[in-house]
């Protein structure tokens, strides 16, 4: 196995410099520091390891690690559940983040949720100005009517779940285009990573009698507004009459919204590189959750691609990487994602799968926390020890 993947290594070695090219991309969630500590170990960390671009999450729900006109803060810097919402911690950590990444010599991409809007049935104060309270109508609804609310454990038998925003509501374009330009103008980072950028498809549950449209059509969003402009945009009377009108419609408010955000994000840093987590498989992306993320690479509304390619299974990584990448456009980088939650072979195995297949342009390792223990003072684990004496051992540049 170490074999395997140093032969992968050395076949990415320019031959002027000597140093490998290829993107190690690393993604560190919200849910990884509370204190300023906890991000320079995090940096610090990642660069230890030889990873050269960090996903640093600074935005989960419609709230804010980082000082925002827009949006309020987040409630897990300054307390322990939803009622401390835009409460001010009294730091920066997108500012932070920056300054660490950058004295290592790492990139960092500013990693934002974009629909989800809110996750707990323990809610944010009224007067927080969270849009769960200032915008009601924004978010979507199910196929019988029904308003998304988050799923909670504590009250219902499903997991956890956010409550999404519908991007086929104008004002939601907008005002996602406000919060991304925000960032960009504000901070020195190298680029966004959007995350659930797309529709929901893991609620299945609905009420009784709209089990086939929820099958033939998906869950959301019904919302007033969508269902109107679908029909004045496309002349047909409902989703129900065309399923294929439908889905392209669906397709386009997503593509609408990302084209705001690119033009607004341009418009006050120009080149700034804009990647996205995607589903593995495009077709099933843009038909099931649509995700058009081959037009997004093809309209360049898109930089990079890191495809969410989490299962233990080799065979099904190796097969989705080549088919994705039979099919990748010229234009734009294709990064293949994988779970850190696997083993050490696994993990070795996936990334030299993905340093072999054509049209890839590195790998990206979901998440931070399975390679330092967040709880334990982040402390390597056995996983990252394994990588730093292989896949990691030498360094590497990215390729943009």
């Amino acid at each position: 196995m170490r074999a395997a993947v140093c032969s992968a290594l050395m076949g990415t070695l320019l031959s002027a410099g000597g140093s490998a090219q290829e993107v190690r991309a690393l993604w560190v969630t919200r849910w990884d520091y509370t204190s300023p500590e906890h991000v320079t170990a995090i940096m610090e960390n990642a660069a230890s390891l030889h990873f050269n671009v960090v996903l640093f999450q600074v935005r989960g729900n419609a709230t804010a690690f980082y000082p925002s006109a827009i949006e309020p803060w987040a409630w897990e810097l300054t307390g322990d559940d939803a009622s401390s919402t835009g409460q001010d911690p009294g730091w920066d950590p997108l500012a932070l983040a920056v300054e660490e990444a950058h004295a290592r010599g790492l990139e960092i991409q500013a990693y934002m949720n974009v629909f989800p809007a809110w996750r707990s049935q323990d809610y944010p104060p009224r007067d927080s100005g969270q849009l769960w309270w200032t915008h009601p109508e924004w978010f979507m609804v199910d196929a019988a009517g029904h308003r998304m609310v988050p799923r909670d454990h504590r009250f219902t038998p499903y997991p956890d779940w956010y409550a999404f925003i519908s991007p086929g509501v104008p004002e939601v374009q907008d005002h996602l285009g406000s919060v991304f330009e925000e960032v960009a103008r504000n901070y020195e980072i190298d680029g966004i990573h959007f995350d659930y950028i797309r529709y929901p498809f893991e609620i299945h549950e609905v009420a009784e009698g709209y089990e086939e449209r929820q099958r033939a059509l998906g869950n959301w969003s019904y919302d007033p507004v969508s269902l109107r402009r679908f029909t004045e945009e496309t002349g047909v009377e409902t989703p129900d009459a065309s399923p294929e009108a439908w889905i392209d419609w669906r397709c386009q408010q997503i593509t609408d919204t990302l084209r705001q955000i690119r033009e607004r994000v341009d418009a006050v840093r120009p080149g700034l590189h804009l990647s996205a987590a995607v589903m593995p498989e495009p077709e099933d992306a843009r038909r099931t959750k649509n995700q058009d993320y081959l037009r997004w690479l093809r309209e360049g509304l898109l930089d990079s691609i890191q495809t969410m390619g989490y299962t233990s299974s080799n065979e099904v990584f190796a097969r989705r990487l080549g088919a994705l990448g039979a099919q990748f456009l010229a234009r734009g980088w294709f990064v293949p994602g994988m779970s850190l939650g696997n083993d050490a072979g696994t993990v070795e195995a996936q990334i030299a799968i993905a340093r072999e297949t054509e049209g890839a342009s590195g790998f990206a390792g979901f998440a931070y926390s399975h390679l330092f223990d967040r709880d334990n003072g982040h402390v390597r684990t056995a996983l990252a020890e394994a990588l730093a004496g292989g896949a990691l051992a030498e360094p590497a540049e990215t390729p943009w």
